[in-house]
């Protein structure tokens, strides 16, 4: 006698099937995301918050938007804490942290590093009624130096440790940059990207000084890829070289840029 055929089988197949199907959406949906972490303590114009402390267009959100895009998928802002920051990468909180080098992240080597993104360029600013031009570390002698609290600057320890040059503490730059029009400091070390922030906001305080010749670092800077992130280091790259081939980060980087008189 032939065995009849059980009517749960084509339910149990279509089930699977149906499984299957969840699953491909559901992770299709997954990776039609890029989560990008944002430092609160970056400075203008690397982050700008609204009113309403969300992040506003800057150079993070546009690095961001345009890195989505290159993806094929949308961006996804999360704004960390500076106690976070390295904590949500490794986590897998976000996909990538931005703005980073691996010598700035006690866990660098737990996490993945695209390939460099843009240069952080830190710079001298003088008063305009400087007399002398700063084209080398050693034609700081002499000058009070206004830096920000707890940074360090191997090009300009020496001076300090022989007395040569007086190092002066302040926590941020707008402080620094107010001490220098007051003529509390003579000198002012800031990188390229934050002075032109400052610089936005206090148009006539910028007219009354000068960016030195003197380049006193160059770092590159990367995104921080998480161990679980939803697009891989590769893919990664080869959107930040498409970005860079075609200008895109170049033309983002002169948004922000100091012009002076």
């Amino acid at each position: 006698m032939p065995k009849l055929s059980s009517p749960r089988m084509p339910r149990l197949i279509m089930t699977g099937l149906g499984m299957l199907a969840l699953t491909s959406w559901a992770t299709s949906g997954m990776a039609a995301e890029l989560r990008v972490g944002v430092a609160e303590s970056d400075a203008p114009p690397i982050v700008v918050l609204n009113a309403s402390r969300q992040l506003a267009p800057s150079l993070s959100y546009d690095l961001g938007q345009a890195l989505a895009a290159e993806l094929g998928v949308r961006a996804q802002f999360r704004l960390l804490s500076r106690n976070r920051v390295e904590p949500s990468v490794e986590g897998s909180e976000v996909d990538i942290i931005c703005n980073a080098n691996p010598a700035w992240f006690g866990n660098a080597a737990r996490l993945g590093w695209t390939r460099d993104v843009y240069p952080q360029v830190e710079r001298v600013v003088t008063s305009n009624t400087l007399p002398r031009q700063i084209a080398a570390n050693l034609d700081m002698a002499g000058l009070r130096v206004g830096v920000i609290r707890g940074y360090h600057y191997p090009e300009l320890e020496k001076l300090w440790q022989d007395g040569r040059a007086t190092r002066v503490d302040h926590q941020r730059l707008d402080s620094v940059l107010k001490a220098l029009a007051l003529g509390a400091v003579d000198a002012a070390i800031s990188s390229e990207l934050e002075l032109a922030g400052w610089a936005r906001d206090n148009a006539a305080a910028a007219q009354r000084i000068k960016m030195q010749p003197w380049v006193v670092s160059t770092r590159p800077t990367y995104c921080a890829v998480a161990p679980k992130a939803r697009h891989s280091l590769a893919r990664l790259d080869r959107a930040i070289a498409s970005l860079e081939r075609k200008g895109e980060i170049l033309r983002i980087l002169q948004r922000y840029q100091w012009r002076p008189n």
